[in-house]
């Protein structure tokens, strides 16, 4: 057997279970002990943290926060290390209790009600939280391993992983959390906190972790397991995995001076001359920009004067380039090729005697009208259109070292592109949240255009580092769009329980007339009771079977009314008993209920004796703050504000049933535009869609409310061409596929010119 590997026998652990057991609570007591002493070491030195934070905020209206944070850190320092040593205590008797809890269920515990409901503050410290057990875990991850088989063996041989272990970096992270809580603090600073421990903390926690590995290594707990170093494995040695997608880079060509034309398969090869031909007759359509020299006499710039000059041009975006991100008329690629040019006088070329090679024109081509889209057709303002428009350089660069990224979806390039560009589109930085995400773009973009020199690696490093930022952003739009979602199904579950309450009132009083007490209690507090009853138990709970019974009782009650006082002197006892669960719902009770019993008990005698009149108090008694009408004029008010306009008269709507027969097939996560009066394309996503109405509910980027609307509804603004369907939501994959569309169009145009000039000579 070989010495790396764990052999597949228990090695001479605790014999008993009372041996097991006190290895166990040595371990408790250890573990806890020296996890809290890690913590104490972290908040020993956040006082400086905060107080170098607070001079760098520069005298802002944000000290007085820092100082206050400061002064309830230190109260409360002990108050925290308890705070800590309990969860952890709490989540090592579940485990020795053999129902290990995942470090997600244990947050969810230690937070106050459903998650949709959670504080701003809540979710930030939430999602820091898993990113400093992420932190933690890079570091301690071989320990950990070990610590999780060994505590799995010596508990039972239960089934532990990285994210239910008891002494997991996860867990370590939602006991600080829970230590934190009682802090009274602004959450922006108790993310600061959050920070500092994701760099100070690891180190700590790693020897203390290690420490208790050692412990129960000395009693015996599987002895055989090999050690391994406390470090994450080198990327390059790693074996790939197929969820990674993982984008490695071709093998350098031997001559690495000449264009890589042989690294690619014979496939690859055709389609990069299709794409030459097309750009080639673009170049001579009147929609192209003017052509760039390419006189007989002129001296192509060779591969690496290519790459030194865009070089020169990358780390500073030039004025003409800039002025060009910013005008939409004017075209980025032109002004490329035309600042190439004329920075190559500084590696000593002649401009006026030198001109592009063809390959190197291609790559500029595509990837400015790459550009040219982009910019065109997301929303992309300001600072954040700047920012995408200094990507352009390095792309270009990208696509003379490599063209494959305009083939392979998985290229590093494409999905950095693809995840600024998300973190960009729309954000025009109005809450802290896009703020962050913006300032984080930017020093990606700042990293690439600082550090890429010929290495495409630079690309898959700084995507990864993104994407791990990302995946926290998004996780804050899923909540939102979660809210998003429960707010309207509330809604539309409210609106079906009142008009299943009109149609069961309707049904019933359709042509009866009754008194005015009594009428008003069946159209406000009887069906107000049934909508309660439909929000709660349901239509067929026999709650509402009780209340529909109440409801003809009282029916009953006017009708035998008609027959005289002796018929209605048998049903009248009952009416306190049927009205008063009635008047419940709506918060009628006490004495106002009763003088409405009263009241309606009068009329029916009055009724009995022939001596209806109408009770000139009626407004008074049913004066009790019932909310329909206003909860109805804020609804109205609600669609009213809609961010969309949607269709004025439905009963003359017009639609194409392929339209509509295509949206009911429209998967949640799909990706549409809605098209606003001035033309501009506002992105949405369809986030859910209602089992009651069958309506979609389309959200922003930032997982609020846009749209909601039937199938129908959009049929007919797809027509009035006000809306329609991402084909792709990706921004490489969309504005690709629109360069190519028009590289085709502009071939079948010159082509058919050129049929037409040969038939007419």
């Amino acid at each position: 057997m070989s010495q790396t590997e764990p052999r597949p026998h228990a090695s001479p652990a605790p014999a008993t279970a009372g041996e097991m057991t006190a290895v166990l609570e040595r371990t408790r007591e250890l573990a806890i002990a020296r996890l809290t002493e890690a913590v104490r070491t972290v908040l020993a030195v956040a006082d400086d943290a905060l107080f170098d934070f607070m001079q760098k905020s520069g005298g802002n209206s944000n000290q007085p926060h820092f100082l206050d944070a400061m002064r309830e850190l230190r109260r409360r320092r002990g108050e925290i290390e308890d705070g800590f040593a309990a969860q952890l205590q709490d989540v090592w008797q579940r485990f020795v209790a053999r129902e290990p809890i995942t470090s997600e269920d244990a947050m969810g515990a230690s937070s106050s009600g459903d998650l949709s409901l959670l504080s701003e503050d809540d979710m930030e410290s939430q999602i820091a939280a898993r990113m400093l057990g992420q932190a933690m875990q890079k570091d301690c991850s071989a320990v950990s391993l070990q610590l999780m088989q060994r505590l799995s063996w010596i508990g039972g041989r239960q089934e532990l992983d990285a994210d239910s272990s008891p002494l997991g970096a996860a867990h370590i992270a939602v006991a600080l959390r829970a230590g934190l809580a009682p802090c009274e603090m602004p959450g922006d600073i108790k993310l600061i906190l959050f920070k500092l421990c994701e760099r100070e903390l690891p180190k700590p926690v790693t020897a203390a972790l290690e420490e208790v590995n050692e412990c129960l290594l000395r009693a015996g707990v599987l002895p055989h397991l090999r050690v391994l170093p406390n470090r994450v494995a080198p990327r390059a040695s790693a074996p790939p995995q197929a969820a990674t997608n993982d984008y490695r880079e071709p093998a350098p060509a031997a001559n690495e001076s000449a264009r890589p034309g042989e690294q690619y398969a014979p496939n690859e090869r055709a389609l990069f001359a299709t794409l030459h031909e097309l750009l080639r007759g673009w170049r001579q359509s009147e929609h192209a920009p003017a052509p760039m020299p390419s006189a007989a006499h002129l001296r192509p710039i060779s591969s690496n004067e290519m790459i030194s000059v865009l070089s020169l041009l990358q780390s500073e975006i030039p004025d003409g380039v800039r002025a060009a991100i910013q005008d939409p008329s004017q075209s980025v690629v032109q002004r490329i090729k035309g600042e190439v040019l004329a920075n190559s006088r500084q590696l000593g070329i002649d401009p006026e005697k030198a001109c592009l090679s063809p390959v190197d024109e291609d790559a500029i081509d595509l990837v400015g009208m790459l550009f040219d889209v982009l910019l065109d057709e997301r929303q992309l303002k300001g600072s954040a259109r700047e920012l995408i428009g200094r990507m352009v350089v390095p792309f270009i660069k990208v696509a003379l070292l490599d063209r494959r990224m305009f083939l392979r979806k998985e290229h590093p390039a494409r999905r950095l592109l693809n995840s600024v560009a998300e973190a960009c589109e729309g954000n025009e930085g109005e809450t802290p949240a896009e703020r962050t995400l913006l300032a984080k773009a930017e020093e990606v973009v700042q990293r690439l255009s600082m550090e890429f020199n010929e290495n495409v690696a630079i690309f898959q490093t700084l995507e990864e580092e993104f994407r791990c930022f990302m995946d926290q952003h998004r996780k804050r739009v899923d909540l939102a769009e979660r809210r998003a979602s429960e707010a309207q199904q509330g809604k539309e579950r409210l609106e079906a329980a009142r008009a299943y309450a009109q149609a069961e009132l309707d049904k019933r009083l359709a042509d009866t007339a009754l008194p005015p007490a009594l009428d008003v209690v069946m159209r406000r507090y009887w069906t107000h009771h049934l909508v309660v009853l439909q929000l709660r138990e349901g239509v067929d709970s026999d709650a509402t079977r009780a209340a529909l019974a109440c409801g003809d009782g009282l029916l009953a009650m006017a009708q035998a009314a008609h027959g005289g006082e002796a018929a209605l002197a048998a049903l009248l006892p009952q009416l306190s008993a049927g009205m008063l669960p009635i008047l419940s719902s709506s918060g009628c009770v006490g004495e106002a209920a009763d003088t409405l019993v009263d009241a309606v008990a009068d009329e029916l005698r009055g009724m009995a004796a022939g001596k209806v009149q109408p009770i000139t108090a009626v407004a008074e008694l049913f004066n009790d703050g019932s909310t329909d009408e206003l909860d109805e004029r804020r609804a109205s008010a609600a669609r009213d504000a809609s961010p969309v306009r949607l269709v004025s008269d439905r009963s003359k709507i017009e639609f194409n049933p392929e339209d509509v027969e295509a949206l009911q097939k429209l998967p949640v996560g799909s990706w549409v535009e809605f098209i606003d009066g001035e033309g501009e394309a506002q992105p949405a996503k369809l986030s859910w869609i209602s089992p009651i109405s069958s309506r979609l509910l389309f959200v922003n980027r930032r997982g609020l409310r846009v749209c909601v609307a039937s199938v129908e509804e959009l049929a007919v603004m797809m027509h009035e061409q006000r809306f329609s369907i991402r084909g792709a939501n990706a921004a490489f994959e969309r504005a690709m596929h629109q360069v190519l569309g028009q590289l085709r169009a502009s071939h079948e145009r010159t082509a058919t010119s050129t049929d037409v000039n040969r038939a007419s000579a």
